[in-house]
């Protein structure tokens, strides 16, 4: 497409229309039906689902997606021809079954705007799982269209955009979102939301939270490469910049390895912060941080720091001290002193949370009346008072736990019309993430501490690192609402 074109579909994009129809599923028969049946299903009426990305991550979401028998695909987008050429639903097919014998006759598109404007009304939800800093403007412009959002965490790139997109959540009553923080909605993670919930530890002073990323899963540390090399026949370069700064292309960047680089990632922090840190941050009902301050070894311009601990300060509410929480995090290597906050000699997490200490990761958040260890998935959360453990009714959760599935959640409140069904719908993870973004982005001027403007998403005393909260899109990119 022309720039005149593109510009076109964005300002179509950005102007409200009718939600698209996604008639009530006949398992949900007693939910009330939604407004959007405008269109004229009845209850047996598919969702119709556009897929944008369909790599890595993309692929698992579809594969869950299209376990849902309300589910339609309608097209797949990707910036990599390769994708949608060798797309397969199961990557443990032994039959090797390939994209066009499992979803015959699905449209492709290597521009997720082409796709908008030429499906428009033939869709009616759409699932990004793109680079970071294209998730607020592909689904911004499909809520502007009244289309269901499911978006991979995390939920944006910028604190701005963030904010906007809950916003935006909020003032949509038809539209159904969810983040891609899938651990959610374990029975190991809703049973330490209800020890959090249930005030077991007291009011909460301090969090820790740490990942061994990135840890060879991505380059982080590194300078920005010299010159440029040929872009790949199979890839669309233009379309994966998107809205970020135009630069030339290196061997290296994509797939995945764009996570490290501040133009179009969040770094370990904002990858691993949302597995980590979603549920305690709802259930401690968190807002806006007051300050960040990083601590980076072999920091960088351009990517992430290769290892850091970051602080972030919250003021009080009454879920917290009353001096207000502190967080902080670490990752690349770098660990809390267990054994300073509260839990046994030589703790380790316990056989179950072993491996998870010094690997993906975990939470401990220390309370006024005791330690709460809060691991990452797989694991009951523990409780520690003067370093002893505390019996907990592990077995009594887990016998009134229904086990459910995140995104077929997110296809169940779409059909039913019920947004509040979904546990982390845009108006959760965008608040959460826009601390996470604060946090990744205090790297710019380490050692430093950022004062947050919770009013106009900025640091007060960083323009620098303002910038990448509050980004300016690459011209012709613009979408509306943000």
């Amino acid at each position: 497409m022309s720039i005149t074109r593109r510009r076109f579909v964005l300002t179509t994009l950005a102007t409200p229309v009718a939600v698209g129809a996604a008639g009530l599923a006949s398992q949900i028969a007693s939910a009330t039906a939604p407004a959007f049946l405008s269109r004229g299903l009845h209850q047996n009426s598919k969702l119709r689902l556009l897929k944008v990305g369909c790599g890595g991550m993309g692929q698992s979401d579809l594969s869950e997606l299209v376990g849902h028998k309300m589910i339609e695909v309608v097209g797949l987008v990707d910036v990599d021809q390769r994708q949608l050429d060798g797309w397969t639903l199961d990557s443990k097919n032994d039959k090797g079954e390939t994209r066009k014998a499992r979803l015959p006759g699905v449209a492709t598109f290597r521009d997720w705007r082409e796709a908008y404007a030429k499906l428009d009304k033939n869709f009616d939800a759409m699932c990004c799982s793109t680079a970071d800093h294209m998730h607020a403007p592909i689904s911004m412009a499909a809520m502007n269209m009244g289309k269901h959002v499911y978006c991979q965490k995390p939920l944006a790139q910028g604190a701005w955009e963030n904010r906007a997109l809950a916003e935006a959540a909020a003032r949509m009553p038809k539209v159904v979102t969810q983040m891609g923080t899938q651990r959610i909605a374990t029975k190991f993670r809703q049973f330490g939301g209800k020890l959090i919930r249930d005030g077991v530890i007291g009011p909460v002073k301090e969090v820790y939270a740490w990942t061994n990323r990135p840890a060879g899963w991505w380059p982080q540390g590194n300078p920005r490469p010299t010159g440029s090399d040929p872009i790949p026949s199979w890839l669309s370069w233009d379309l994966f910049l998107g809205t970020s700064a135009d630069r030339p292309y290196k061997d290296g960047y994509t797939p995945f390895a764009w996570r490290g680089t501040i133009d179009w990632g969040t770094g370990a922090f904002g990858d691993m912060g949302c597995h980590m840190l979603d549920v305690p941050f709802y259930e401690l009902d968190l807002g806006a941080p007051i300050s960040a301050v990083c601590n980076p070894v072999k920091a960088s311009s351009d990517q992430f720091p290769e290892s850091e601990s970051v602080v972030v300060k919250y003021g009080p509410n009454k879920m917290t001290s009353k001096d207000g929480l502190t967080l902080k995090w670490f990752d690349g290597g770098q660990f809390p002193d267990f054994n300073a906050l509260g839990l046994p000699e030589g703790w380790e997490g316990g056989e179950q949370g072993k491996s998870a200490v010094k690997g993906d990761g975990g939470v401990i958040l220390v309370g006024e009346k005791g330690t709460m260890w809060f691991p990452i998935e797989y694991a009951w959360s523990r409780v520690f008072v003067d370093g002893k453990p505390i019996e907990l009714d592990t077995k009594g959760f887990e016998a009134s736990f229904t086990k459910t599935n995140h995104w077929h959640n997110w296809v169940d409140a779409c059909i039913a019309g019920k947004k509040d069904a979904c546990a982390s719908r845009f108006e959760k993870g965008g608040k959460m993430c826009e601390s996470l973004s604060i946090g990744a982005m205090s790297c710019i001027e380490p050692g430093k501490v950022l004062e947050y403007d919770a009013a106009k998403c900025v640091f007060k005393n960083s323009p620098a690192a303002s910038a990448a909260l509050r980004r300016t899109y690459r011209k012709g990119w613009e979408v509306s609402g943000l």
